[in-house]
């Protein structure tokens, strides 16, 4: 199953210890969307990402290829329990993203991807420590550099 994480998944070494059967598929785009923090994480210490719909806005990010497991283990983690679960903290969606740079050099085209949108409960700024993730991760999966430049300049909570 394709997903596109633009949050703290986009670290490698968390990925590696999460969804230990993943494998990159490239660099993506999602189109008028733009990157939020309506979420408060205790283990992370403030704000955790989510995208919400922004005409003209995009949020960069990276497509996986995950293995069953691979997607239980990110319903447990992203606390998703299941279609209209009132207890879910996020929920999955399908979007289309646009990969731009295809990690076996095929042609860039359109992808459907599953994601995880927050619910939103006590928003604010990121920690931190949780920034320096997203970083972190936009940095190792090459993200253009505007959108590593904005990463970086989001207030945080510390």
């Amino acid at each position: 199953m394709l997903y596109f994480a633009y949050g703290s998944n986009m670290d490698a070494e968390q990925m590696k210890s999460r969804c230990p059967g993943h494998r990159v598929v490239g660099l993506a785009e999602l189109r008028d969307h733009r990157l939020t923090f309506p979420l408060t994480s205790h283990s992370w210490g403030g704000g955790v990402a989510s995208v919400s719909v922004a005409h003209g806005e995009s949020v960069w990010g990276v497509v996986y290829d995950l293995t069953d497991a691979d997607v239980a283990e990110l319903d447990r983690y992203e606390g998703y329990r299941g279609p209209g679960n009132a207890h879910n903290l996020y929920d999955r969606e399908t979007v289309t993203v646009h990969l731009t740079r295809a990690d076996d050099g095929s042609f860039p085209r359109k992808l459907h991807a599953l994601i995880y949108v927050a619910r939103t409960a006590n928003p604010g700024p990121p920690s931190r420590r949780y920034l320096d993730a997203l970083v972190r991760g936009a940095k190792h999966h090459r993200l253009p550099a505007d959108h590593i430049a904005r990463l970086k300049a989001t207030p945080t909570a510390d």
